[in-house]
């Protein structure tokens, strides 16, 4: 490893590392890996670690260059979505007296840039959510427990940190790659890195990984190139994303205790998954980390190389659907 990395937990903290979790013992058709540390009342996982007294410190240490980016891709992007999810629709509506219009839009909330929910995907050997949380419940609508409106009425405010690997491996690892092909990131490559930006981390940091993927498409977009954009939009589409098979890796998503992950990509995690669980069973379900997908983190990047910080406040208001499963990203980041 070219750094290393320690586990933020502080006297007296219930922050136990993902091999405590894993050999505690559990109730037969608990996930192995499932940290509920929260109580069994719980609906936001480690949004709990945004607290006031870590929202203070963040806003006295971040924000110094007063720059505003916003990590809202264009939402009728990408033009045709992957995984068979509908496309965004837009209709104006005028009023029959006065000059007066509205919108009305249709779309799936995860079509763009979005924050996955623990109402989205399921650890599948249990066939369990976020806390014991099942698909009976979520289905029947017979309660909104867990659902994006939790973390809306929360809020998300904290310490982002972008580890701009595409632009390490352009200007230090002069490595080129296909961002529509399944390829994997390594945690090596990550702390690398992070090492090349002076990036430490601490507990509850919200952590983005620009891959590249999205500077991919709107270079293919502009190009009108129809091959790889019929790869964006298959309904099994192949994608950079972080290494779901590297077990070190794993284990430094829980130990970091990032309160939220992200990136650039569609997944979060290179797609289609070559092992089982996936990093979105481990992240959602067992974790309680919500996974931002589609950031347009392009603008970010420049502000990041700019300034030469890495680090910077974090905001973002999910939409409060009760029992929702999803958001829009909703996101700004104040270097």
């Amino acid at each position: 490893m070219p750094t290393a990395y320690k586990h933020p937990k502080n006297e007296g903290e219930l922050l136990p590392t993902l091999d405590e979790i894993v050999a505690t013992e559990k109730p037969n058709g608990i996930p192995k890996e499932a940290a509920w540390i929260w109580g069994q009342d719980d609906e936001i996982g480690r949004l709990n670690l945004l607290t006031p007294e870590h929202i203070r410190s963040v806003l006295a240490a971040e924000g110094k260059h007063g720059l505003v980016s916003s990590l809202n891709w264009d939402i009728t992007m990408p033009k045709k979505p992957g995984f068979g999810r509908q496309a965004f629709d837009r209709q104006m509506v005028t009023h029959p007296e006065f000059i007066v219009n509205d919108d009305v839009i249709h779309m799936n909330t995860q079509s763009g840039s979005q924050l996955d929910g623990f109402r989205h995907f399921a650890h599948q050997s249990s066939g369990l959510f976020y806390n014991k949380l099942n698909q009976d419940e979520v289905a029947g609508g017979s309660s909104h427990r867990c659902g994006i409106q939790a973390a809306s009425q929360h809020g998300i405010v904290g310490r982002g940190v972008l580890l701009d690997y595409a632009r390490w491996a352009e200007e230090v690892g002069k490595q080129t790659y296909n961002a529509f092909e399944y390829q994997p990131i390594s945690l090596e490559e990550l702390l690398k890195v992070a090492a090349w930006e002076n990036i430490t981390f601490e507990k509850g940091d919200i952590l983005l990984v620009r891959t590249g993927w999205m500077q991919q498409y709107n270079k293919s977009l502009a190009a009108n190139d129809e091959e790889k954009l019929a790869i964006v939009a298959s309904e099994h589409p192949l994608s950079i994303g972080l290494d779901a098979c590297d077990e070190k890796l794993r284990e430094w998503l829980h130990d970091q205790y990032f309160s939220v992950v992200g990136g650039d990509q569609p997944a979060f995690e290179a797609w289609p998954p070559r092992s089982m669980p996936t990093l979105h069973e481990y992240l959602l379900s067992c974790w309680g980390v919500l996974i931002g997908e589609m950031l347009d983190l392009e603008n970010l990047s420049v502000q990041c190389k700019k300034t030469g910080k890495y680090s910077f406040v974090f905001t973002s208001a999910p939409l409060n659907i009760p029992g929702g499963v999803a958001s829009l990203a909703n996101a700004l980041c104040i270097l």
